[in-house]
């Protein structure tokens, strides 16, 4: 439908807890274009996932991103995007690993945030589909960041230690 602008911090809005979506209308559907047409604008930094609240809509909606290599172009990263309406994270692995996290509504910062490693989640497509499936690795690190955010969790609110900015992100040393 409509590229959105992204809410930023301190905006009060992306506190607010999220209401459940009862039926998979035009109204609903009309946010998710605005999700995915939001996000695939969203280049610098490239966004992996985008909650409803981040773009003004007070409703348990969210897109994430699964990147994955292109099999006919192994240089080549592609995405899928997903829209998940009401996700809920049914299951998740004992493992949790800490990482880097960034979030398009907190510009210029990073910091290290604790997340399960696989999860097992269930949610409704656009097309009023129940989805039931396993993630791992970033695509489960996302699904989390965005289920935050339908509750009002901003990353900022788990990190480990103390935020960097978006400089310091870019000059960090890997091997250390």
């Amino acid at each position: 439908m409509a590229v959105k602008q992204i809410l930023t911090v301190p905006n009060d809005f992306l506190r607010k807890k999220t209401e459940k979506v009862k039926t998979v209308d035009k109204n609903i559907l009309n946010i998710t274009k605005d999700l995915i047409d939001t996000i695939k604008v969203a280049k610098e930094p490239e966004g992996a996932g985008l909650a409803a609240t981040q773009i003004g809509y007070s409703k348990r909606i969210c897109a994430v991103r699964n990147f994955y290599r292109d099999p006919l172009n192994s240089n080549k990263i592609i995405s899928e995007d997903i829209i998940l309406i009401n996700p809920k994270i049914i299951s998740r692995s004992k493992e949790t690993d800490i990482d880097w996290e960034g979030c398009l509504s907190v510009p210029n910062t990073y910091g290290k945030v604790e997340r399960y490693e696989k999860i097992k989640v269930i949610a409704i497509n656009s097309e009023g589909k129940e989805l039931k499936f396993r993630a791992a690795g970033f695509l489960a690190r996302t699904i989390q960041h965005e289920i935050d955010h339908l509750d009002g969790i901003l990353f900022t609110d788990r990190v480990i230690g103390k935020t960097i900015t978006e400089e310091e992100f870019d000059n960090l040393n890997y091997e250390s």
